[in-house]
């Protein structure tokens, strides 16, 4: 290797950080009087109002410029992922096309060379059942360019296009800094005419539009300086265009809660739901007469949860009441509104232990339900009881792949069973038989079906095309742990694991997730291959704090059972170190914003089991940002994990944070990353966290950090650009498990 410079060493500048009630400032009811008090060596990195100093800003560009030289020897080998992994992909690719009320039906379209999408439609004709002249709607790469420079941006995202109902207008939303801040505008289908509404830019909104039935105006929602969604506002046609002057049809003031606005499936209602952790409280607006106002499904109750849709004057409620915590199916009368009795909603399905219901869609002959049934994807079909309906059933998936319950490891064969992640697809139109529905899996790239709700009868209607792939040179399984029976999912390359894992050690690379009840299912990555192909086992640890197993699952690992999932995670690599599919000098870890906790936390409690460890926008300065009201998404953050500011979540968190529980020892190699922009997890966390890990290790692997100065918390928006920053993440980790030098297995065909 070249000379390596030493790595930055930035200044140690002790700083009190307080815990409890602080002047000025409002740290919840329980807050601690008086307050604790901790000393923090790098709490200087973390700027007010998240605007980086020029300190910091050059603290990270030379963090960034050591990373580079340090991994500057892979640089071919990074090329080389990178053409691997573009390899996988077709850069002219298009979506396929889905429908929507009036008789448009809107789709997408890559092209080689290009770095975002471009929208396109077509109008429906022969009644339905065929396609008229394509229609050109929005170029992404045209929006993508700076209009002063005439070069490309280092950031774009587009929310939208969402169309008016006379399909004769469209709105989309703008954000060039990667913090999910769009800006609104509005244009008429066809290039050939001038744009009336050209001066329309609608700063500081989520992205999301929802027209009025006339289509002269839209709802949307408003960010406050924290970013939280927190006032729905509506916009006429034809006034202020900047929306200074737009009326405000709510706003929710207590920070825990956001607020997110849909349709009913039918259209005709607005709803505006605040959310918390814990709560939900429902609005709707009759968009034939919005001049009725809202009016409130049910009185806001702690702890209950409910999504509401609408077909023949009932509300079809999915809610959480009566103690039935993965939710149950009920309805109530619209007529009924506003503050519907919880007591007076019926019972529709209660479905049974060990199956959970996660959001439900109404159309005009059946009630389309996901969820999950022992931990796997499922859909339901529920009809309404009305004479030629579809009866209660789970739609069965024909692509699941058989399994014979066993897997073979180096110490005995294990329990096992196959994996699969599969959801609703985009269904707009209310009378129909048929459902869209998507399936993947670590094997199956992507699939689009079509089911029909009375015959049962599937149809493909599109599978994503993976150049240079065959899905039959892998295997996917769960395994489960046998202490506390945390899930674990699996692939790899069945041509060097003939006899499933027995074959073992090998070199694996574990990650899990484990936050706000969210489920990390098994679905196909092409970049994911050039892991695979040079035989590493790719892992997934489902552990507490999801919700692949329900609401108990998701309940144990967050407030005071945080701790539940890093126990889940190095179970895990116990696990699979015991059974010899791994050793710790071939095992790595993989992260990303709370899954960065889980990893982080996790290595703090037994770093000697992993080899090295990728960390993407880790949320890894627990303690220091939960106590700090200021810092954009906390207050929400508190009903997840708590509040350290009251004294038993202090002591609670202290124990677990990673920041704050770095020892002197030594670690495993670590790339960190971080974005200058991110509005969920601050650009000082992974600093702050790289430089203490740097200070206290004893060894001497390498701990890097790299910085995306343009983007946010998502990965770069350029798709070239973002497989890029692909590559060199896997280069640092097949470097570390000795793999760089191993070339593609026979049969990849890259």
């Amino acid at each position: 290797q070249p000379c390596i410079p030493p790595p930055p060493c930035p200044p140690r500048r002790p700083t009190k950080r307080y815990f409890g009630k602080v002047p000025g400032e409002d740290r919840g009811s329980g807050a601690m009087d008086p307050p604790a008090v901790r000393t923090d060596i790098f709490s200087w990195m973390h700027c007010p109002n998240g605007e980086a100093s020029e300190e910091v800003l050059s603290l990270l560009r030379e963090e960034s410029a050591y990373a580079e030289a340090c991994q500057q020897h892979l640089e071919p080998f990074r090329e080389s992922l990178y053409k691997e992994m573009m390899g996988h992909q077709r850069e002219n690719d298009e979506s396929l096309i889905s429908l929507s009320v009036g008789g448009y039906g809107y789709f997408t379209r890559h092209s080689a060379g290009k770095s975002y999408q471009v929208h396109f439609r077509r109008k429906a004709v022969d009644g339905g059942s065929g396609w008229g002249n394509e229609e050109f709607v929005l170029d992404e790469n045209v929006i993508a360019v700076d209009p002063e420079t005439g070069s490309q941006r280092p950031y774009c995202s587009v929310c939208g296009p969402n169309h008016n109902p006379s399909h004769t207008l469209f709105a989309y939303g703008t954000d060039f800094a990667g913090n999910d801040s769009y800006t609104l505008h509005v244009r008429p289908f066809g290039t050939e005419q001038p744009n009336p509404y050209s001066q329309i830019a609608i700063e500081d909104t989520d992205g999301s539009v929802h027209w009025s039935l006339s289509g002269d105006c839209f709802y949307y929602v408003e960010l406050d300086s924290e970013f939280r969604q927190y006032r729905m506002k509506y916009h006429v046609l034809g006034r202020d265009p900047s929306g200074a002057e737009d009326p405000t049809l709510f706003e929710e003031s207590d920070r825990k809660y956001s607020l997110n606005a849909s349709q009913t499936s039918c259209t005709r209602y607005l709803v505006i739901t605040a959310m918390s952790a814990e709560t939900m409280e429902n609005h709707m607006l009759d968009l034939n007469h919005p001049e009725a106002g809202l009016r409130r499904v049910s009185p806001r109750q702690f702890g209950h949860q409910c999504g509401v849709d609408h077909r023949s004057g009932w509300l079809y409620l999915l809610t959480n009441k009566d103690g039935v915590k993965d939710s149950k199916l009920c309805r109530a009368p619209l007529g009924a509104l506003p503050d519907i009795p919880l007591d007076t909603w019926e019972d529709v399905w209660v479905p049974p232990a060990g199956t959970k219901l996660d959001g439900h869609d109404c159309f005009g002959s059946f009630i389309a339900l996901s969820g999950r049934e022992q931990g796997q994807c499922r859909i339901f079909v529920h009809g309404y009881g009305e004479a030629g309906g579809p009866v209660l059933h789970p739609v069965t998936f024909p692509d699941v792949a058989a399994h014979t319950g066993r897997v073979l490891t180096p110490r005995g064969a294990q329990a096992a069973k196959a994996t699969f992640s599969a959801g609703l697809d985009s269904n707009n139109i209310f009378d129909t038989k048929v459902l869209r529905y998507k399936y993947s899996s670590f094997t199956v790239a992507g699939l689009v079906y079509e089911y029909d709700v009375m015959s049962r009868e599937h149809r493909l209607l599109r599978r994503e095309q993976v150049p240079s792939f065959d899905p039959d040179l892998y295997r996917a399984e769960r395994i489960t742990t046998p202490g506390r029976r945390v899930p674990i999912s699996m692939v790899y390359r069945k041509d060097i694991h003939p006899q499933g894992l027995a074959g073992g050690p090998f070199p694996l690379l574990l990650t899990g997730y484990g936050a706000y009840g969210a489920c990390q299912d098994p679905d196909f990555c092409g970049n994911r291959l050039s892991l695979l192909d040079r035989g590493v086992v790719y892992a997934v640890v489902h552990v507490r704090g999801g919700g692949e197993f329900g609401a108990e699952w998701h309940e144990n690992g967050k407030n005071l059972k945080v701790k539940n999932r890093f126990a889940d995670f190095v179970e895990a690599a116990e696990t699979l170190i015991s059974l010899r599919v791994t050793t710790p000098d071939r095992l790595a870890a993989w992260g990303t914003s709370s899954g960065g906790m889980l990893v982080t936390a996790s290595v703090n409690l037994r770093p000697d089991l992993f080899r090295a460890v990728l960390l993407e926008v880790p949320f890894c300065d627990a303690l220091n940002t939960m106590s700090d009201p200021s810092i954009p998404l906390t207050v929400g953050e508190w009903e997840e994990i708590g509040n350290p500011n009251e004294r038993e979540y202090f002591y609670y968190m202290s124990e677990y944070s990673p920041y704050e529980n770095l020892r002197i020892e030594a670690y495993p190699a670590a790339l960190v990353t971080a974005s200058l922009n991110d509005s969920m997890v601050g650009y000082w966390e992974p600093l702050k966290y790289v430089s203490k890990l740097r200070a206290l290790k004893t060894d001497s692997r390498p701990v890097l950090l790299q910085t995306n100065f343009h983007a946010g918390h998502g990965a770069a928006s350029d798709r070239y650009q973002c497989t890029r920053e692909s590559a060199f993440h896997f280069a640092f980790l097949l470097d570390q498990l000795g793999l760089a030098a191993v070339p593609l297995l026979r049969g990849s065909r890259v």
